[in-house]
C-alpha cells in the first residue's frame, strides 16, 4: 500500500528524517511549501492547483514538531487544512504543551521512527464519521447491535455497515442511500462516498 502523506513541520528541516523514512518504505511525500520557502504564502495560495490537497488524494497528515511550544507556529497551517478536509493527522514530537493533541489520530513523542503510525492513521476507521453514520443507520432501522464504520482511501471515504444482524435488506438498503448524504455534510471535500453491507 502506498500512500499520499503531506509532510508538514514547524520549523524548517524538523522533518528531514521523517521524509526520508516515508520515501523508504515507497510513500510519496507532499508538502505545502517549497524547500527553504517561507511559511506564507503556501503553494495553494500562489496556484491553487498545487495545493497537495488539491492535486492528489491525500491519505494522511503528518507533522513533525521540534521543542516545546504551546501554540502552532506559521508553518504549521497544512494540518489544519488537514483537519479541515478530515485527512486522518498524525503528530510527531514532544506531547508537552501540544495543541494538536486532541484533534490527532494519533500522537508519537519522537521525530522519527514514522511510518507505522502514518500507515495505521490512514487505515484506521474516522470516528467522527462512524458515529454519524451509525445515527443515520439507527434512525433508518431503529436501535439495533449494526453500526457502521468508515474510512479513507484515495481520497473517498468508504463505509461499510456491520454487525447487521437481524437487520432487513430493505432496512439496509435505505441506510446505505442516506448515509453519504450525511457524510457529505460532515465531509464536503471527498472524491467520492462508497458504502458496502457486510453479508449482503
Amino acid at each position: 500500500m502506498t500512500l499520499n502523506v503531506m509532510v508538514i513541520e514547524n520549523e524548517s528541516g524538523a522533518s528531514d528524517v521523517a521524509e526520508q523514512e516515508l520515501r523508504a518504505a515507497g510513500h510519496t511525500v507532499l508538502t505545502c511549501n517549497e524547500a527553504d520557502d517561507r511559511p506564507f504564502p503556501c503553494k495553494g495560495v500562489a496556484d491553487p492547483s498545487a495545493c497537495p490537497l488539491r492535486s492528489h488524494p491525500v491519505d494522511v497528515a503528518l507533522l513533525v514538531r521540534t521543542g516545546r511550544r504551546a501554540h502552532p507556529t506559521a508553518s504549521e497551517s497544512g494540518a489544519r487544512c488537514a483537519l479541515v478536509h478530515r485527512v486522518p493527522l498524525v503528530v510527531a514530537g514532544d506531547p508537552v504543551l501540544d495543541p494538536w493533541d486532541e484533534h490527532a489520530t494519533r500522537t508519537l513523542g519522537r521525530t522519527y521512527d514514522v511510518v507505522d503510525a502514518c500507515e495505521l492513521a490512514a487505515t484506521a476507521p474516522i470516528e467522527a464519521l462512524g458515529r454519524r453514520a451509525t445515527e443515520v443507520l439507527h434512525e433508518v432501522a431503529g436501535p439495533s447491535g449494526a453500526r457502521a464504520q468508515v474510512t479513507r482511501r484515495d481520497g473517498r471515504l468508504r463505509g461499510r455497515i456491520v454487525d447487521v444482524g437481524t437487520m432487513t435488506l430493505n432496512d439496509a438498503s435505505r441506510a446505505a442511500v442516506r448515509i453519504p448524504m450525511a457524510l457529505r455534510e460532515l465531509d464536503p471535500f471527498a472524491a467520492g462516498i462508497d458504502i458496502g453491507i457486510d453479508g449482503r
